[in-house]
């Protein structure tokens, strides 16, 4: 079980999960073009009879470079399994290392601000920077490389903050109490118009 799962306390659900983008791996990425390049060359050194002088070092080059591209690959692929970047009804969560662990969250009441930072590359592929900007110790909370950065804002910007004294009519249960939230959320986001969101709430309350 993640961290953010074994973590949540009582009445609270994850949104959204963001993730990182492909770009996270570029280094693996790249070393493997690179390879790639180096294994082309050695097959035309071998095809101009220059096997031995050329072809062969070049050959062990380029699986030299295969070999570290993998091993880089495994590693952030092992990085990207146990960060999390969390968003939910309650807070936002920064969890990060394979070794040693740095955790970071804020509550959605104390964030002041989101900034994403997204070059000409990142608004074509669809990545970018997130930044968390909050009332807290902590200052901001920085989410690199990740996938679709825009949902990440939106699902924090959508949820009201929580309040001890939120209008949850006594006796509601867990389940109703979750689609109460959940039916606020669309409301937040503009989802659902005012006429939608009185009679679904109603019809909630009318079950209990």
């Amino acid at each position: 079980m993640a961290y953010a799962e074994k973590n949540l306390a009582t009445g609270e659900r994850i949104l959204y999960r963001a993730r990182y983008h492909w770009v996270f791996y570029r280094f693996s990425i790249a070393v493997m073009i690179l390879a790639l390049a180096l294994a082309a060359a050695a097959l035309y050194a071998n095809s101009a009879q220059a096997r031995d002088e050329v072809g062969r070092p070049l050959f062990w080059v380029a699986a030299a470079f295969v070999a570290i591209a993998l091993v880089a690959f495994v590693v952030l692929r092992i990085r990207a399994n146990l960060d999390e970047f969390v968003v939910t009804n309650r807070r936002v969560i920064r969890k990060v290392g394979v070794v040693s662990r740095e955790v970071q969250q804020a509550p959605i009441e104390k964030i002041q601000d989101i900034t994403i930072e997204q070059g000409v590359l990142g608004r074509m592929l669809g990545y970018g920077t997130v930044i968390v900007e909050t009332a807290s110790e902590k200052g901001m909370l920085v989410f690199p490389a990740v996938s679709a950065p825009d949902n990440f804002r939106n699902f924090v910007w959508g949820q009201p903050p929580v309040k001890p004294d939120a209008a949850v009519p006594a006796g509601t249960g867990p389940a109703a109490q979750a689609r109460l939230e959940e039916l606020e959320t669309l409301k937040q986001r503009g989802l659902v118009s005012p006429e939608e969101y009185s009679a679904k709430r109603q019809q909630i309350l009318s079950n209990l």
